[in-house]
């Protein structure tokens, strides 16, 4: 199914939405601070989909100090360095199938593609830039197939920015792209014999590079001490190998939005 590939999909909007809100009041860095967030968010069915659903999207993070474990989609992130800027620690994902569940009569009859597990870890500094938090954040994240479905990896580069805009309003603006190596592009946007054979396509072997470019906008909105509301809205365009797949081109398209709104509680 799709399900956990499009809410995956969407957390690599909505993680910094999530961690970017103002620092509540009677916050005690020193002790372990919960946040839960969901709401609904519309995000494409898979990626170059021309077809969107709604997700019921979950969101919990725990955090002590510096130190701090979140929910990424299907999956956990968790940053394990004492450092108010410069954080890394490992990550694990579940990368959902590929399978008839798609909603596309052509793309229901590829071979399925096996659901899998990932894991990796991340690399982040913070350049602080004002007060109460301000800064420029650079971060690249690898993650590699331990579930035998693409026997790749992936590697995201992002750049992000944040500040308070108003006393309880910060906003924030990322910019990305990920890199995908042969293996996964392949996996993903490459057209083998049976697959050409059952679509009229022709076959197309994808090669490594970079597969999309991504911005962020987002805004996080504190309405007391624990709850909070928190809207954003994401745009990713397909580059690299995925432009000349027969997938991308017959069946699906580059522009890729994404968007949302969720309530947040923090205790």
């Amino acid at each position: 199914m799709f399900r956990s590939f499009s809410i995956a999909l969407l957390l690599s909007f909505t993680v910094p939405a999530f961690a970017q809100q103002p620092t509540r009041p009677g916050f005690d860095p020193d002790k372990w601070n919960f946040m839960i967030a969901t709401g609904p968010f519309i995000a494409p069915q898979y990626e170059g989909a021309t077809n969107y659903r709604v997700l019921p999207l979950p969101f919990i993070r725990a955090s002590k100090g510096n130190y701090s474990i979140q929910t990424e989609g299907p999956g956990l992130t968790a940053n394990i360095i004492n450092d108010p800027n410069f954080n890394a620690g490992p990550s694990i994902e579940f990368r959902g199938e590929r399978d008839d569940d798609v909603n596309n009569t052509i793309l229901k009859q590829f071979e399925t593609i096996n659901s899998s597990i990932e894991a990796g870890g991340f690399v982040s500094y913070k350049v602080p830039t004002g007060p109460k938090g301000a800064g420029i954040t650079f971060k690249v994240k690898a993650m590699f197939d331990i579930g035998n479905a693409h026997n790749g990896y992936t590697i995201n580069n992002s750049i992000s920015y944040n500040k308070m805009i108003a006393p309880k309003v910060r906003g924030g603006l990322s910019i990305g792209s990920t890199f995908g190596d042969k293996n996964f592009n392949n996996t993903y946007f490459g057209v083998n014999a049976f697959n050409a054979a059952q679509s009229g396509f022709n076959q197309y072997q994808a090669g490594s590079g970079f597969k999309d470019i991504s911005a962020t906008l987002n805004l996080a909105y504190s309405i007391d001490k624990n709850w909070g509301l928190i809207g954003l809205f994401g745009y990713k365009k397909l580059i690299g190998a995925a432009i000349d797949s027969p997938i991308i081109k017959n069946l699906g398209t580059r522009d890729q939005f994404l968007g949302g709104l969720a309530v947040s509680y923090r205790f």
